[in-house]
C-alpha cells in the first residue's frame, strides 16, 4: 500500500509541475452557510489527520484511500482513492454529506455539482507551514472545534521552536537535497511546505531558488550543488548503498560523510499536523 501511495504522490507532484503548481484562482470554500457539519467526507489523508487532530472524527462519515493515520481513521468507510479520477461523485452524493473536504488541483471538478446540491466544501491548498496552520484553524471554526484546533496549532509552533533550539552554530544551515522521486529526479522547490520543513529545521534547501512546488532537476545539478544531507523516501525502496553508488555521487559531501537519510515520506508528504514532527526529527539529524 505504501509503495502505491508513493507512486500516487509522484503522479500528483508531476501534475503540479506540468500545470505550473496548484490552482490559486479557484474558490476556496462555500462554508458561509450556517450550522456545524455533521456528515463530513474527507478526500485526502492529510485532511483526515487534521479532522482527527482537532476532535472532529465523530463528524467524519467517510475518507479517501490511504487515510491511515491516526489508526482510528482506518475504521471509517473508504469513499475512493485520493486521485480525483478514482472517486465517484455519485457515491459521494449517495452518502448525503453536508460537507466535503477537497484538495485543490485534484477535486475541483466536483465543485459545480456540490454547489448544485448545496453541499458545503473546503478546498485545501496548504503549500506552506503557515498555510497548514491556517487551514487547521479554519477547519476548527467550521467544525465547531475552535479550541482544539488552536491547541494543535500551538503544539506545532512549540515543536518548531524546539527544533530551532536544536540548531547548532557549528552546523548552521547545512545544505540539503530532498529527493521526491528519482526517475526522473524531482525535488522540493521554494513554494513547497517541504522547503518550509527544511528551513524551520535549520537547513538550507539546495533547490530553494526554484519556484515550482516540485521541480524536475538534473543529476548533474544535484552533484554540483553538493548537499551535506540527502533525504530519500523510504517507500521508494532505494537503499543508502544505491544512492552512494550513483554515478558521480561519491564526490558529494553527504555521501562522503554518511549523511544519506531514509525518511518516512508517508509522513513528510502530508500537509497536516505531523509536519511539526518532521521539523523536529530533521533538526535532530542536523544537530548530530
Amino acid at each position: 500500500m505504501r509503495n502505491k501511495f508513493t507512486t500516487l504522490c509522484a503522479l500528483i507532484l508531476a501534475f503540479c509541475v506540468i500545470c505550473g503548481g496548484l490552482s490559486g484562482c479557484a474558490k476556496k470554500s462555500n462554508v458561509a452557510a450556517s450550522g456545524i457539519p455533521q456528515k463530513i467526507i474527507c478526500l485526502s489523508p492529510a485532511g483526515t489527520e487534521i479532522l482527527f487532530a482537532i476532535g472532529a472524527q465523530e463528524q467524519v462519515i467517510a475518507v479517501s484511500e490511504f487515510s491511515d493515520y491516526p489508526p482510528e481513521a482506518l475504521e471509517k468507510p473508504v469513499i475512493g482513492g485520493f486521485d480525483g479520477k478514482s472517486i465517484s461523485l455519485e457515491k459521494i452524493l449517495a452518502m448525503q454529506p453536508d460537507f466535503v473536504y477537497l484538495t485543490d488541483g485534484m477535486h475541483n471538478f466536483m465543485i459545480p455539482q456540490l454547489e448544485t446540491y448545496n453541499i458545503r466544501y473546503y478546498l485545501s491548498n496548504a503549500s506552506s507551514i503557515a498555510a497548514i496552520k491556517k487551514e487547521i484553524t479554519e477547519l476548527g471554526e467550521i467544525t465547531g472545534h475552535t479550541k482544539e484546533a488552536a491547541k494543535v496549532v500551538e503544539e506545532m509552533t512549540l515543536a518548531e521552536e524546539e527544533a530551532r533550539a536544536n540548531s547548532t552554530s557549528e552546523n548552521s544551515s547545512p545544505r540539503v537535497y530532498y529527493e521526491v522521486w528519482a526517475n526522473p529526479y524531482m525535488t522540493a522547490g521554494t513554494s513547497s511546505f517541504i522547503n518550509d520543513i527544511i528551513t524551520a529545521a535549520g537547513g538550507s534547501n539546495i533547490f530553494s531558488d526554484l519556484t515550482e512546488n516540485y521541480p524536475l532537476i538534473s543529476e548533474e545539478t544535484i552533484i554540483a550543488r553538493n548537499p551535506e544531507f540527502i533525504f530519500i523516501p523510504i517507500t521508494s525502496g532505494i537503499t543508502k548503498k544505491q544512492v552512494a553508488a550513483r554515478n558521480g555521487w561519491s564526490q558529494i559531501d553527504a555521501v562522503k560523510n554518511g549523511r544519506i537519510i531514509l525518511i518516512d515520506d508517508n509522513v513528510y508528504t502530508r500537509s497536516g499536523p505531523r509536519v511539526a514532527n518532521c521539523i523536529k526529527e530533521m533538526s535532530e539529524i542536523f544537530a548530530k
